[in-house]
């Protein structure tokens, strides 16, 4: 079963998102939404959600994030059987840089995955991370979404002292997780979130926090290239408007 958490800053009576998962998860599924209105942090959220869930897959689900295609739950499913695998993302990086820890900093072709936006104001495009389809091993995955194999939770958890905000502990997490299995992306899941993470003071305080926790282990990569600063080439944006089906399925 698949064990779906979502933290809840703006909790609603039978979410949009609750009834997109019901459509679209295509196999056996639990719905736990964890009230955040409190202002705790989202690692001690997901850990609270953690205790709650019965799951051998655990999903970890912003509030603000859809599913744009049927069957995920069964991908999931069949992704898990491979028992090298901790843990599953929609989009991730092969390289983390020790100096500039983001999803994105290495830059293509290092980065993969794809992760659809559909903003507040209508805006509706998608960031491809690369042009290839498939499943590939990646050293973080980027918290839209992050499934991971429920046993694995009793040694890999939410870092809720250090990253007591809303950054970083979800590749914290990842970091940790890579002590127990692979790490991958999988291009056969496909989402809409609803905003874009803002790169601010308070993102570049748990960045650094992030580094002082992981610098022994920093970079870290699974591929033997080292990205070239001078060769950097940025994810790519692309207007979805008229070319994708907009609505939100519920």
């Amino acid at each position: 079963m698949i064990s779906v958490i979502t933290c809840c800053r703006h909790p609603k009576p039978q979410s949009t998102q609750e009834k997109n998962i019901a459509k679209t998860v295509s196999t056996h599924y639990e719905y736990l939404p964890i009230d955040g209105t409190s202002g705790a942090s989202l690692a001690s959220l997901w850990n609270f959600g953690i205790s709650r869930s019965s799951g051998d897959i655990v999903v970890f689900l912003p509030e603000d994030v859809f599913f744009m295609k049927h069957n995920w739950g069964v991908v999931l499913e069949e992704k898990f059987a491979d028992p090298s695998i901790a843990g599953i993302g929609v989009a991730g990086t092969q390289y983390l840089s020790a100096e500039t820890p983001s999803i994105t900093a290495a830059g293509r072709p290092f980065i993969k995955g794809r992760i659809v936006y559909h903003l507040q104001n209508g805006d509706f495009f998608a960031v491809v991370f690369s042009q290839e389809r498939g499943d590939f091993e990646v050293v973080a995955c980027d918290g839209v979404f992050l499934a991971v194999r429920a046993s694995h939770l009793a040694h890999a958890w939410f870092d809720q002292e250090v990253f007591d905000g809303e950054h970083f502990a979800d590749t914290d997490l990842c970091m940790q997780l890579r002590k127990c299995g692979r790490l991958i992306i999988t291009t056969e899941i496909v989402l809409k979130k609803r905003s874009q993470v803002q790169f601010d003071s308070a993102w570049r305080e748990y960045s650094n926090r992030f580094k002082d926790k992981w610098s022994a282990e920093l970079p870290a990569r699974c591929v033997e290239v080292i990205p070239d600063p001078k060769q950097y080439q940025s994810s790519q944006c692309v207007n979805l408007q008229g070319k994708v089906p907009m609505e939100t399925i519920c």
